[in-house]
């Protein structure tokens, strides 16, 4: 808020408030100055011989004086009523004042213009220029402590003085008159500084005030994209699951068909949201970048594994191209580095028919242990026209209208692609011709691995020769479809399975039997699994073997994961289930004599 020059102090309190706290500081710092200025001046004159009843008395009264500032300015904070305050203030200011005026006149009146007196007034004018800066914050109070000062002086002389002394009382006027001028300029200056400090709280205020909406704006979009994640992925686990139920029966070619085109639609419409996702997380910065040794072959064969009957079913091939001068581990994010891999591979197999895809990787420089590196997702397709080439990277952006019918996606594919590849301190480029096909190279700088740094895996149990029938699991799942379908591929590996359909039953269920393991839904109405958790973790104390207590939820926002295994739980599946999946993490978890201590999935 700008202030205006005709702004009053006096409809500021705030500003008033920190003029009188700097009044009460400066005013701490000189309490006692007056007690060795009237002793100094006393054995300098001869004052303390001719008047010593004085000179002890003036002595007496600024220790007093002194000690009654001192008081003052330090109850400052404990003041509420500081106009109070203010009115004491001047009354210890002007009692200084005015012994000290009296001074001169009475010392002139006594002894003439000798040096006694001349010491005196060059003393006076010296404590009004240094009142100058310490009382400038009020200028009343500056101007009327001056004019007591000294004019009491400048009468005397003006009346009482002959000759060239009368004169001085010219000069000790002007001086009087340039001190004010001088005080009116601190004066200025100091409240220019205060305004401008109070203008600054303000801003910070505001910001601070602006920065929490921010957060709790962050904190919404947040709860609104989890609470969406997990009523689109609860259906979507339905759906896709019990199509791999049925698609396990036997069928015919058309009923085949049909479901494998129902399966390719709900994996669609899960890639969809998991873009939108990921987007979301990107703009909110909410994405976090590793720094883990990895294998890049490993990496780039992960990428192409589930790609190739696609790439074949569109008569593509899809080939590796690795530079055997690359290391065999760098250091960086494997898993994001993947999701740009299969994001750009992905596309050059949609747009690409009769061709050839090709996913290299070449080592470009080496300084020390830092590694250039260049990989680069290349194909034969439709390529991308120079216009189109200016916005591919936008987002919501693709080359065309007839692109977005023929092929569909939200065309935030790229959009993260390159905002990950900026986040792991790289870059993406293209290159392409229309009808000839696009090539997008991935440039990035990536410190080697260090031996020390490659640790060898631990030894995980072969989950598929786990025998998991016979072992019993409680079932927390609100969502009838969803039970139907994690029961059934529970009960498909010979597992006991019990269903709860809230916290609260589940919580009962394990009190009343005994389970080998919890496969807990979050978001339940009566009891969500977050809470059921810390009632079993609660109930069940210092226990030596907890029972297993895994996250089933459809939320996959990143550090959803982390709020689960902070209220207890062991592990984390997201949904649709993928079987397989939900296999190896239950064979992890599942009570086995000669089996190792568990590691999450």
């Amino acid at each position: 808020m700008a202030l205006s020059k005709k702004t009053s102090e006096r409809h500021l309190p705030e500003l008033d408030q920190l003029a009188n706290a700097a009044m009460a500081s400066r005013s701490l710092r000189v309490a006692y100055i007056y007690v060795p200025f009237s002793i100094i001046v006393s054995l300098v004159t001869d004052l303390y011989k001719d008047f010593p009843l004085a000179t002890f008395a003036f002595v007496g009264l600024f220790l007093v004086i002194g000690a009654l500032r001192t008081h003052l300015a330090r109850g400052f904070q404990n003041t509420p009523d500081t106009a109070l305050w203010m009115k004491k203030f001047n009354i210890l200011t002007m009692i200084p004042a005015l012994a000290l005026g009296s001074v001169g006149p009475l010392v002139f009146l006594a002894k003439g213009a000798s040096w006694d007196f001349n010491i005196c007034v060059l003393g006076l004018t010296g404590v009004s220029a240094g009142a100058s800066s310490s009382l400038a914050p009020r200028i009343k109070t500056f101007r009327t402590f001056e004019l007591v000062l000294l004019m009491p002086t400048v009468i005397t002389l003006a009346v009482f003085a002959e000759g060239k002394t009368q004169g001085l009382s010219v000069l000790i006027f002007i001086w009087v008159g340039q001190v004010l001028i001088l005080g009116h300029y601190f004066h200025k200056e100091f409240w220019a500084a205060i305004k401008g400090q109070h203008q600054l709280k303000q801003r910070a205020t505001a910001l601070e005030k602006a920065n929490t909406k921010v957060k709790q704006a962050s904190r919404a979009k947040g709860d609104f994209l989890a609470n969406m994640s997990h009523e689109i992925r609860t259906p979507l686990n339905g759906i896709i699951g019990m199509t791999d139920l049925v698609l396990e029966s036997d069928l015919d070619k058309q009923q085949l068909d049909y479901l494998q085109d129902v399966k390719s639609s709900g994996e669609t419409l899960l890639r969809i949201i998991n873009e939108i996702l990921d987007f979301s997380k990107i703009e909110a910065g909410g994405i976090e970048i590793e720094s883990i040794p990895f294998s890049v072959k490993k990496v780039m064969k992960k990428v192409v594994r589930p790609l190739r009957f696609s790439a074949e079913s569109r008569a593509n091939e899809l080939v590796i191209d690795l530079d055997p001068n690359l290391p065999e581990r760098l250091k960086g994010d494997p898993h994001r580095l993947w999701q740009i891999l299969t994001n750009l591979t992905s596309n050059a197999v949609k747009f690409t028919e009769n061709g050839k895809i090709t996913l290299s990787a070449e080592m470009m420089g080496q300084v020390g242990k830092r590694i250039t590196m260049v990989l680069k997702v290349s194909d034969t397709g439709i390529g991308i026209s120079p216009e189109a080439q200016a916005s591919i990277f936008q987002a919501f952006s693709q080359a065309d209208e007839s692109t977005t019918r023929k092929f569909g996606g939200t065309g935030l594919g790229l959009t993260i692609s390159k905002k990950l590849a900026e986040l792991m301190d790289g870059a993406i480029t293209l290159k392409s011709t229309v009808g000839e096909g696009s090539s997008f190279a991935i440039l990035l700088h990536l410190d080697e691995a260090p031996a020390e740094d490659i640790k060898a895996a631990k030894p995980q149990p072969k989950t598929d020769a786990i025998d998991l029938s016979g072992l019993r699991v409680l079932l927390a799942e609100d969502n009838t479809v969803n039970a139907k379908l994690a029961t059934r591929l529970l009960e498909k590996s010979g597992i006991l399975v019990e269903w709860a359909q809230d916290g609260k039953q589940a919580l009962e269920a394990w009190r009343e039997n005994s389970f080998d393991m919890v496969l807990m839904d979050v978001q339940m109405p009566v009891m969500d699994g977050f809470e059921a958790t810390v009632q079993i973790r609660k109930a069940e104390g210092e226990t030596e073997n907890p029972i297993p207590i895994i996250a089933l939820t459809a939320h996959a926002i990143d550090g959803y994961r982390d709020q689960c295994l902070e209220k207890g739980m062991d592990d984390f599946l997201t949904k649709p289930l993928n079987p397989r999946r939900l296999r190896d993490c239950l064979g992890l978890w599942a009570p086995q004599p000669t089996q190792s201590e568990p590691q999450s999935v």
